[in-house]
């Protein structure tokens, strides 16, 4: 796979070195500019042009529609078949998966102008990014996120910036947890509140046993970006 392949920007995310070798991540950028029934979205199939479509803002379906492309690219690189060609089901989560044998586990997310990409043969991943907008009112949503030690570890923080931006790399940590886990935000096997990934490690999260089989680490992420990947151990 190349970028001459693909009508987005899509680079490989480099991964702290206790990463699994099996797991690999890539960010896509978006590009707003091109319309979602334009050739480049050619590999997408009836359906996902169908869900595309019922998007009321453009940049809705774009965001929708330049990650689906970019995982019909990254998969078929990765099987070896043909990126318009591929088949997708879900589980009865809803959590989609490859229908082949032996397809690689993937999950993906997007915020903003940005998407990410994660795929591994050998375990369950989850990925998530998040634009940390600094007039979100993230106190708004903290109880149904932080976890006590997760409270403890951001009010101890200096200044309100500092805090929202500990708050979206909390965020972003649980969701990929959460997605490898199959449920994501509001899903009835854990809730967010109830386990902790604070406090964090370099980029590493403690996550305790509350949170299941899972490593979350912290992803280098664009600016004014959070990003964080998931994977069962």
């Amino acid at each position: 796979m190349t970028e001459a392949t693909i009508p987005f920007g899509i680079a490989p995310v480099p991964l702290p070195a206790d990463t699994p070798a099996d797991v690999h991540v890539w960010r896509v950028q978006i590009d707003f500019s091109v319309p979602i029934d334009g050739a480049p979205y050619a590999v997408m199939n009836a359906s996902e042009r169908a869900r595309a479509a019922r998007f009321l803002r453009h940049a809705d379906a774009a965001r929708f529609g330049a990650v689906r492309c970019a995982l019909r690219h990254v998969l078929a690189a990765a099987t070896g078949g043909d990126a318009a060609g591929l088949v997708f089901d879900a589980d009865d989560r809803g959590r989609p998966f490859l229908a082949q044998p032996d397809a690689p586990d993937f999950n993906v997310s997007h915020s903003g102008a940005y998407g990410l990409i994660a795929v591994s043969r050998a375990r369950r991943v989850g990925t998530d990014i998040e634009e940390a907008r600094a007039t979100f009112q993230w106190r708004e949503l903290a109880p149904a996120v932080l976890a006590d030690s997760d409270r403890r570890e951001i009010d101890a923080l200096p200044d309100e910036s500092a805090r929202s931006a500990a708050f979206f790399d909390c965020w972003t940590a649980k969701e990929a947890v959460l997605k490898a886990h199959g449920d994501g935000i509001g899903g009835g096997a854990i809730a967010m509140d109830r386990f902790p990934v604070l406090p964090r490690d370099g980029v590493r999260y403690a996550l305790t046993r509350d949170a299941g089989v899972f490593e979350a680490v912290a992803l280098h992420a664009p600016a004014g970006y959070a990003a964080a990947l998931a994977w069962s151990y």
